[in-house]
This record gives C-alpha cells, sequence and structure tokens, in this order.
C-alpha cells in the first residue's frame, strides 16, 4: 500500500487542486515575488557597475579688452533736434484800398532793404492828397487874412477913438444950447445918437481885436489836422509801393494783378536772413552748465547740417520761459557774426539735427561707451576678477576720432590707473574671472 502510494504522481490531481486553491487564495504573492526578484538583478547591476574616472573642473576665463583709467578735462557734446525760425518774420499788408498793378517778385526770391515788392494804383490816393492840399491851402489863407484884419482893426481903433471924442463934445455943446433954448430937442437927440452908435462901433472894434488870439488859434488848429490827414494821405501814397522792410528772403505771395485788395488785407510775406535763429531743447541736467558758461560770455559753439552742408552756429541766450508741453528750456543759437548772410544753407521753419559742444568740464574719465553696464555701472578688474562700480554719467564725447562715442563719467571710488573693462560681457557680474587681452 505504501509502495503504492509513493508511485502516484507527485504532481497528481490532488497537488494541482491544492495548488490552485492556495493561488486563488493567494493572489498577492506573485507580484510581490516578481518585483523582488526585480529589485535584486537591479542591486546586483549597481553593484557590479564600472567607476567612471574623476575629471577635475576648470573655472572659465572670459577673454575681454580693458583701458586704464586716466583723470582729465573733457567736453560733452549733444545731438539736439533744432527748428529754424526768424523774430523778424514780416507779414505785409495793404494800407489803402486799391488794385494791384504789378507783382515785382516771386516766393524763394532774396531782396534787398527798400525793393519794391508790389506796386498798387496811385490815383485814388493821389486824389486825398490833392483835396487835403487844397484844405491846406485854404486854411493858411484865412489865417493871412485874419492876420490882415487884425492889423486893420487895430488901425481903425485909433479913428474909432477920436470919432467918439468927437461926438462927445458935440453932445457936450448940443447940451449947453439946449440948456439955453438956443437949439431943439431933435438936434441933441441926434448928437446923442451919433455918439451911441460910434461907442458901439469902438466897443465893436475892441472885441474884434481881443478875439483875435481865439480865431486865429481855431484857425490853426484847423490846419493843423488839413496837414496831419495830408501827411497821412501821402504817406498812403508812398504805400501804394510795397517795399522791403530789409534784407530777407520771399516766403509767400497772396495776391496777383489786377486784383482789388483791402485795407489790412495781407500781400506779401519775408524774413530777415541775417537774423536767422535755431531753437532747440536742452536737456534738463546740462541747463545749470549752460547759464554758468553763458554768465562769463564763454562761447557754446555748434554745428548743424542742412540739405548736405553744415553750418556754424553760437549759442546765443537761454529762453525766458519754460516750454508749456515739457517743462524744458529752450536754447537759441545764431549764425557767428562773421557769418555772411548767403553763407549758410539755414532755411525758415526747416527741422536740423545740431551738435553741441559745451564747456570742459574737470577731473573727469573718458571711457567707451561700450565700458557701460545699464545706466551707471562698470566694471573694474582686480584680481583677475570683476568688480562692480557705480558712476555718474556726465555727457558723451561724440566727435571722438575712435569708432565709437565716449562717455564723460565721473566717480569717487576709481582712481588713475585702475583697470576697466570695456567689452560687453552678456553674463559680467562682480567675481566673473576674466582675462585681458595684451
Amino acid at each position: 500500500m505504501a509502495l503504492g502510494r509513493l508511485s502516484e504522481p507527485i504532481l497528481g490531481p490532488k497537488f494541482m487542486s491544492r495548488f490552485t486553491s492556495f493561488r486563488q487564495e493567494h493572489t498577492w504573492v506573485l507580484p510581490l515575488m516578481i518585483l523582488f526578484i526585480a529589485a535584486l538583478i537591479i542591486a546586483m547591476l549597481i553593484l557590479t557597475k564600472p567607476t567612471p574616472p574623476k575629471v577635475e573642473s576648470i573655472e572659465k576665463e572670459w577673454l575681454v579688452s580693458t583701458q586704464a583709467i586716466e583723470i582729465t578735462s573733457a567736453s560733452p557734446e549733444l545731438i539736439l533736434l533744432g527748428h529754424v525760425e526768424s523774430p523778424f518774420e514780416s507779414l505785409l499788408s495793404a494800407a489803402i484800398n486799391a488794385d494791384v498793378i504789378n507783382l515785382m517778385v516771386r516766393e524763394g526770391q532774396s531782396v534787398k532793404k527798400g525793393e519794391v515788392l508790389i506796386e498798387l494804383d496811385k490815383r485814388e490816393i493821389k486824389l486825398k492828397v490833392i483835396q487835403s492840399q487844397a484844405d491846406v491851402n485854404e486854411l493858411e489863407a484865412l489865417i493871412t487874412s485874419e492876420n490882415n484884419r487884425f492889423k486893420s482893426d487895430q488901425a481903425s481903433l485909433i479913428e474909432d477913438q477920436r470919432l467918439l471924442e468927437i461926438t462927445q463934445q458935440g453932445v457936450k455943446r448940443q447940451a449947453k444950447l439946449k440948456a439955453s433954448n438956443l437949439v431943439a430937442q431933435e438936434r441933441y437927440d441926434n448928437a446923442e445918437s451919433q455918439r451911441a452908435q460910434q461907442a458901439l462901433s469902438l466897443n465893436a472894434r475892441k472885441l474884434n481885436i481881443a478875439d483875435h488870439p481865439s480865431r486865429l488859434n481855431q484857425l490853426k488848429a484847423r490846419i493843423s489836422r488839413a496837414k496831419t490827414a495830408l501827411s497821412d494821405a501821402q504817406i498812403d501814397a508812398e504805400r501804394a509801393e510795397i517795399k522791403a522792410p530789409f534784407d530777407g528772403i520771399i516766403t509767400g505771395i497772396n495776391v496777383a494783378p489786377g486784383e482789388r485788395v483791402q485795407i489790412g488785407q495781407a500781400l506779401i510775406s519775408l524774413y530777415d536772413r541775417s537774423n536767422i535763429e535755431v531753437r532747440a531743447q536742452l536737456p534738463n541736467r546740462h541747463v545749470s552748465l549752460i547759464r554758468k558758461a553763458l554768465a562769463v560770455n564763454t562761447r557754446i559753439y555748434a554745428q548743424a547740417e542742412s540739405y548736405g552742408q553744415k553750418s556754424a552756429l553760437i549759442l546765443r541766450r537761454l529762453s525766458g520761459k519754460a516750454n508749456s508741453n515739457t517743462g524744458g528750456i529752450d536754447a537759441l543759437f545764431t549764425p557767428p557774426d562773421e557769418t555772411e548772410t548767403n553763407e549758410h544753407t539755414l532755411v525758415l521753419n526747416n527741422s536740423l539735427e545740431i551738435k553741441v559742444k559745451l564747456p570742459p568740464i574737470d577731473d573727469v574719465i573718458t571711457l567707451p561707451l561700450s565700458a557701460i553696464y545699464g545706466s551707471n555701472r562698470v566694471y573694474r578688474i582686480e584680481d583677475g576678477r570683476l568688480q562692480s562700480i557705480d558712476i555718474t554719467i556726465l555727457g558723451k564725447q561724440l566727435s571722438k576720432e575712435a569708432e565709437q562715442a565716449h562717455v564723460i563719467i565721473n566717480s569717487k571710488v576709481l582712481n588713475k590707473g585702475d583697470i576697466i573693462v570695456i567689452t560687453q560681457l552678456p553674463n559680467a557680474i562682480s567675481g566673473l574671472k576674466v582675462k585681458a587681452r595684451d
């Protein structure tokens, strides 16, 4: 029986039944075994991997260009946007009502002072001149007549007084005869009447003489008004020829021959080329320096380029008021005094670029623009590494012979001989290792 049992297959139905029952009851065992075997394999691979050779890291040195600090004196330069204008820009208008007879000039033409630009019809104004002259002549004749009458009244006054004395004596004689009843009352009355008439005539003569100054003053006032009207008419007759008030250039013509113009109508415009100015707004940080320079009569020169030609300028003065839109102060430039009128190429209302050279500043440092990081920082080399230094930018030098513009700076930290990096590094930071080019 025992041998029979041993001869039964190990994996008999009973064993398989038991194994199946065990697997169904313990489904978690198989995944756990798989995970254990995988972890064991990974651990064996890690323990048996080869060890890589150790490589020492070397810090990179950035190759840079440098410049040694020099304390010097430098003149900042500015680039400003200017606008050409003229304080002597005139718009000539008609002073009389007249027809345009002739137009002598064209827009853009240069004219001389006193040159006739437009000719108006003078016939109407000439009639006013003749009429005013006639009024003056008439009043002069009245004054002469008044003076003659005054002289006549003065001469007649003596005779009137003598006649009054005679009539008074006649009245006295008639009164004596009347008292003696030797004459009729009628004769006495006639004598008295003659005396009264003569007295009235004498009083009238005296009144005429006394009123002579008043009448003469009235006539003088009238002739003064007449002469004023005559002078006004003569001036209007001269204004029939519209003349240039100065040497200038015609900028506009508003009439044509045959056109009827009224008093006050704009006819022609021009500007004085010898009194031309360029207005440009200054940066506020430079206003104080320029004011001090102008106060001691220091000349500040500038240069403008217009239509391919360069024109020299001098800063004459600063505007008396700030710009209402920006709050800045305007600078006014003019050509030098020795510049002839036709030498500069400045044209009215033209906008142009101005390069201004400011007075020199002492004890400053000049560096290429590439040495500036941000707006106020440079890097100094100390023991082969960068050190950040804060600076104050005072201006730029645009006319430097080098390929790039230079910046004028000031710093309390920098000293003569310090080495400054003038290469723009994208990763510049204090402590970065650098190497200067030879």
